[in-house]
């Protein structure tokens, strides 16, 4: 059985999305002062029982947060906006939800464009069982 942030992860590697690495739960302090690669953190926001059903819960709600931190490298040209309409595409392709999707901010401190999203999704036993 996966963690939500495996599956999550598995879901970014097989897109097109372009990243340099991908961090889950957090990122590592030798991989903090990185600001010429694009890094996405995956955390979990949601872990709890959902559906019930003869006093049992049936389903889980699994959540993930994605911080996205682009790359300040002179030759990224990432088509930022594209990428992650690809992304959200994939995420809905493979059953997700786009819980949330909040506006791009720079970091004062690197310069580096961050974004943040959360994408739900709701997994029966079997299906976490299966994972």
């Amino acid at each position: 059985m996966k963690r939500p942030v495996e599956i999550v992860q598995d879901i970014i590697a097989a897109s097109d999305f372009p990243h340099d690495e991908i961090f889950l739960d957090s990122i590592p302090k030798e991989k903090e002062d990185s600001i010429n690669e694009t890094q996405v953190l995956l955390t979990e926001s949601d872990n709890g029982p959902s559906d019930y059903g003869n006093s049992e819960f049936v389903s889980l709600l699994y959540g993930v947060y994605i911080q996205i931190f682009y790359s300040n490298a002179e030759d990224s040209d990432i088509n930022v906006v594209q990428s992650e309409i690809n992304l959200m595409k994939s995420f809905i392709n493979n059953d997700w939800l786009i819980a949330q999707s909040k506006s791009h901010y720079i970091d004062p401190d690197t310069g580096q464009i961050i974004k943040n999203l959360t994408v739900q999704r709701i997994m029966t036993l079997s299906e976490i069982a299966n994972s």
